[in-house]
């Protein structure tokens, strides 16, 4: 059975034939017989030109599905923010996911040390990685470090959660780009306010306007 190309190399050749055959029938000085043998010969050519280019449609591929655009979002809210949790101690991971719940975060994936949270980045787009610093593998400054080195942050807003206060090493993690920290035990209060100025989003339905 010939592949498309080559069907296509004979369609080429026939329809060139058939196009001398069709030139040859508006030569006047073509006797009868061989003009009822040109127009017979051009009706075989049009049976197989007809089959050839079926045969060519039948072994291309179909163009795959483009896929469809993920719909941009016009604001980023807690509802529709999109969180991972990187932290290697079960009860910490339990109640950052129970703090964003009550914020009303809903898209929350949890990486149980640094490579997990290296893959978990590679492989899905996050608006907010909270990323303790202490983990095995690798620690959240080398989790930072390997996804800004392979651009798969993709402008994740990035905040050190860790119950490391020396200020050396806050001042290198600012240094290398890290957009924020905030210090075990996790204040609450101030890690909403950081998301809301983070993503600016309203105040909270509950607070108070300054006066």
């Amino acid at each position: 059975m010939l592949t498309a190309a080559e069907c296509k190399v004979v369609l080429a050749t026939v329809t060139q034939r058939r196009a001398w055959l069709l030139k040859q029938l508006d030569t006047s000085t073509l006797d009868d017989k061989t003009r009822e043998e040109h127009m017979e010969t051009i009706k075989l050519l049009d049976s197989v030109i007809k089959k050839l280019a079926s045969a060519i449609q039948r072994a291309t591929p179909a163009p795959k599905p483009r896929p469809k655009p993920v719909p941009k979002r016009t604001a980023i809210t807690m509802e529709n923010l999109r969180v991972l949790i990187a932290e290697d101690n079960a009860d910490s991971a339990e109640l950052l996911i129970d703090v964003l719940g009550d914020f009303g975060v809903k898209n929350i994936v949890h990486a149980e040390d640094g490579m997990a949270a290296f893959d978990k980045i590679k492989t899905s787009p996050f608006d907010l990685i909270l990323c303790d610093w202490d983990m095995p593998h690798i620690n959240g400054l080398d989790v930072y470090k390997k996804a800004k080195a392979s651009n798969t942050l993709r402008g994740a807003h990035f905040i050190m959660v860790t119950a490391v206060s020396e200020a050396a090493r806050i001042k290198e993690a600012v240094q290398l780009g890290i957009n924020d920290y905030i210090v075990k035990p996790v204040d609450i209060d101030a890690l909403e306010a950081k998301i809301r100025a983070a993503f600016n989003m309203a105040a909270a339905d509950n607070e108070e306007p300054a006066s």
